[in-house]
């Protein structure tokens, strides 16, 4: 038997000597293989392998091959079985996705995506097609075979209805609306006069003085002719689709004056009385008549322009013509002025050319019926020569005029 005595007992603990992977009292924050690395580079810290390449250089082993590679504490090097895993390896940003609804830090818990096996994609790849999806390449399939299109057939449906629309109106057109189109000619009507078809007005006077009725709906109509300076006596007319145009003849005779008109004295509004007794004075001349008993005569006619307006009215144009008919008859020698007048309402900015214009209006009615040129003269006064006061409604009618006056005889 051994004897205690001179049996010392186990050495005291040293640490520093120790062999790998036991923990050190007290040493707790350390890195036991900063202690024991026999002569192996040092490693990193765990966290730190996502930073690392594999293919590490082989350490110097002093001739000695422990395969390719040396792994601390191990006394044997174990197969490396590449295909299954690669230790170390920093997989690319690219390869993990970033769902937009990953709660922060969901990386840990998660696994990266992973691409299939070609073989595994191609499977899921090659699915037979749905209903919907079958139904709809047929449908693609005859339209390329030269099949209707859908939309011709709604195009044809639409076409159809509006042609049987026109043809249901153009039957109502023919069988129950009165055809139109029919004109009347209705000549020798005193210029200026007023048309009436049926009590309707209707005329387009022509440049010959005749009035044309157009667009007259077929069967007999009634004409009416209305003038302040002549009576004229209603007429018939029938236009059918035989007869689509009548030519009509007015028959109207010099309106009398009314007895008890006074000729001496015409207010505003008696217009038509004015011309009534104009009419009377010119048929009262004598046939060897002066240029002054004509001029008489032709002042007894109040042709009432519109407000600013110079273009002579048509209910005056007959007068007009008939007193170019005495002018006519005059002297040669004569010369005869066509003053034009205004009240004093305006300024003379504005009174001096529209007397100026509306004198020249009446010349050139005159002359259109067949008076000479150079035996008239225009000129306007505006308010400079008024025949009575601007004071009253009746004075300012009467310095609105057309005034004749003899400047040669």
């Amino acid at each position: 038997m051994s004897n205690s005595e001179n049996n010392p007992g186990p050495p005291p603990d040293d640490f520093s000597k120790t062999v790998p992977n036991i923990d050190v009292p007290g040493d707790s924050g350390s890195n036991d293989w900063d202690k024991t690395n026999y002569n192996i580079q040092k490693q990193p810290n765990p966290d730190e392998w996502g930073k690392t390449v594999t293919n590490i250089k082989p350490i110097d082993t002093e001739g000695h091959d422990f395969g390719k590679t040396m792994i601390p504490g191990s006394g044997s090097v174990p197969e490396a079985d590449w295909g299954a895993t690669q230790a170390n390896l920093r997989v690319p940003d690219t390869d993990f996705g970033t769902p937009a609804d990953l709660p922060e830090g969901g990386f840990e818990k998660t696994t990266p995506y992973f691409q299939l096996p070609e073989a595994e994609r191609l499977k899921y790849q090659n699915l037979p097609p749905t209903p919907t999806e079958q139904a709809a390449q047929e449908e693609k399939e005859k339209s390329k075979q030269g099949g209707i299109p859908g939309w011709v057939w709604v195009l044809a449906g639409l076409t159809t209805m509006f042609m049987f629309a026109v043809l249901v109106l153009l039957v109502v057109y023919l069988w129950f609306i009165p055809p139109t189109g029919f004109e009347i000619v209705v000549q020798s009507a005193p210029r200026g006069s007023t048309v009436r078809v049926d009590g309707v007005d209707w005329p387009v006077t022509r440049p010959d003085g005749s009035v044309v009725l157009q667009n007259l709906r077929e069967g007999r109509k009634t004409i009416t002719i209305d003038h302040p300076s002549f009576t004229c006596e209603p007429r018939q007319a029938t236009v059918s689709r035989d007869n689509p145009k009548e030519v009509v003849t007015a028959q109207c005779r010099p309106a009398e004056v009314t007895k008890g008109e006074d000729c001496s004295k015409i207010g505003p509004g008696e217009e038509d009385r004015a011309e009534r007794c104009y009419n009377i004075a010119l048929a009262a001349l004598k046939p060897e008549f002066t240029a002054k008993e004509l001029v008489d005569a032709l002042n007894i006619l109040i042709i009432n322009f519109e407000t600013n307006r110079f273009d002579v009215p048509p209910r005056r144009l007959e007068a007009l013509r008939k007193g170019a008919t005495y002018i006519q008859k005059l002297p040669s020698s004569v010369v005869l002025e066509i003053g034009g007048h205004t009240d004093s309402d305006g300024t003379d900015a504005t009174n001096q050319p529209l007397s100026d214009n509306r004198a020249k209006a009446v010349k050139d009615a005159l002359v259109g019926f067949g008076v000479r040129p150079e035996v008239l003269e225009a000129r306007g006064y505006g308010a400079k020569r008024p025949k009575t006061t601007n004071d009253t409604v009746f004075g300012k009618f009467q310095n609105r005029r057309i005034e004749y006056s003899i400047v040669k005889e």
